[in-house]
């Protein structure tokens, strides 16, 4: 009886560890544009319609959501792994690193002991290509994609969406510095997933959603093709987080 006990018992576990591997699993693609664009994107095409926040601060909003996704995915009930969500922002740097004087609450240090930093690479149009190429190969038809993209975008006359990443306009001969929304779509189509979700938070963003929605893809856009973006508040500096006591509740 004893024997037969032990061989039920790692007939459970090997069923158990069949299932966990067997499981759905879930990735995000968290991507934060270029927080301080050039004269060379215009006004209109810029996040908030490029006006500075904070001269000693700078454009620190596009770092500030950036960070909250993350901890929204890892630390909260979605407890996605760190291992699972990629994050491209910027230059390839966290801002609380480049800025020091960042308010703690927007660093994984000291908050989380073991992540001194979330930033996976740089925001270019390579790393974002290759980061969905790497989703591409490891996730299958049983799992969860979630896309969260913070920049600045336009359109161009055909009524194609497109946002500006890092490094805009790219000096490499096989990059522009732009996602247009017909490029993602391709990239896209090629991960199987059993749910896709993207919103982009980008000036022009519209025809995202027109392009990239299907059975199994949701998209949200914060503006139509021809809409500018901007912050939920009309005030020229706090953003909406950094308000006591709402910002301990996030």
């Amino acid at each position: 009886m004893k024997y037969k006990f032990q061989i039920f018992t790692v007939l459970l576990a090997m069923i158990v560890a069949a299932g966990a591997l067997n499981a759905q699993q879930k990735y995000a693609l968290i991507i934060g544009g270029d927080y301080k664009p050039g004269e060379e994107i215009p006004d209109n095409h810029k996040w908030n319609n490029g006006l500075e926040i904070d001269p000693v601060k700078g454009y620190d909003e596009f770092w500030n959501d950036t960070y909250l996704m993350w901890k929204l995915l890892y630390d909260y009930k979605y407890r996605y792994s760190n291992d699972n969500i990629k994050v491209l922002f910027a230059d390839g740097i966290d801002y609380s690193i480049t800025f020091p004087e960042v308010d703690n609450y927007y660093k994984s240090l000291p908050n989380f002991i073991n992540i001194p930093f979330i930033t996976d690479a740089a925001a270019t149009e390579y790393e974002v290509e290759q980061a969905l190429i790497e989703l591409d190969n490891v996730m299958t038809e049983k799992d969860y994609l979630f896309i969260w993209i913070m920049s600045n975008g336009g359109n161009t006359p055909s009524g194609d969406s497109y946002v500006y990443l890092w490094g805009y306009p790219d000096p490499h001969p096989d990059y522009d510095g732009l996602l247009y929304d017909y490029e993602s779509n391709t990239l896209l189509d090629d991960i199987e997933a059993d749910k896709k979700v993207v919103i982009v938070q980008a000036p022009n963003s519209g025809g995202f959603a027109t392009v990239l929605e299907e059975d199994n893809t949701i998209v949200y856009t914060s503006s139509d093709i021809n809409e500018s973006a901007s912050r939920a508040n009309d005030t020229p500096y706090d953003e909406n987080e950094e308000w006591e006591p709402i910002r301990e509740n996030i």
